[in-house]
């Protein structure tokens, strides 16, 4: 009792017909993702303005990660119905996005809202869509980094 499989030629059917459709998953433009970092320094209890691009995406999401963890947790989105604004993020400060925009505003910033704010932008153009993460790295001014043993006041470990 043979199967396909153990008949000649059965095999390379079979891979010849899963190959197929795995043709048509690729991506013929690998350039259509970009990447943009920024840092961004505030004081505690300022304004902080973090951008997601310079035009309106078509749809857009913020995610917040704290500083050493690599979870990110969704503060924010605009999904073409209008803004929303997650419970996450009033434990950063006052978080709004204007109309029009996708910049996220934080007010009243909080010690909480250090760390890493990725806005995962969708740009769904007539020619071709195009997604960009905007990378922002928000650290307090005058926070001393003593606490994280990195304080210029601080010698480093090691022989006296």
């Amino acid at each position: 009792m043979g199967t396909q499989l153990e008949k000649p030629g059965g095999f390379c059917l079979l891979l010849c017909f899963l190959l197929v459709p795995a043709r048509g998953l690729e991506r013929s433009d690998p350039d259509r993702v970009a990447y943009v970092t920024e840092r961004v320094a505030v004081a505690l209890n300022s304004t902080a303005l973090l951008r997601c691009g310079s035009a309106v995406p078509t749809l857009f999401i913020w995610a917040f990660s704290k500083m050493g963890s690599s979870i990110n947790k969704a503060i924010a989105y605009n999904y073409g119905q209008g803004a929303k604004i997650l419970p996450l993020a009033s434990t950063l400060g006052r978080a709004s996005l204007p109309a029009n925009t996708s910049t996220l505003h934080l007010e009243g910033v909080e010690a909480e809202a250090e760390g890493l704010y990725t806005c995962q932008a969708l740009y769904d153009a007539s020619e071709e869509s195009r997604v960009t993460f905007y990378y922002t790295q928000l650290s307090l001014e005058g926070q001393l980094n003593a606490d994280k043993g990195k304080g210029p006041d601080r010698a480093p470990p090691g022989p006296t």
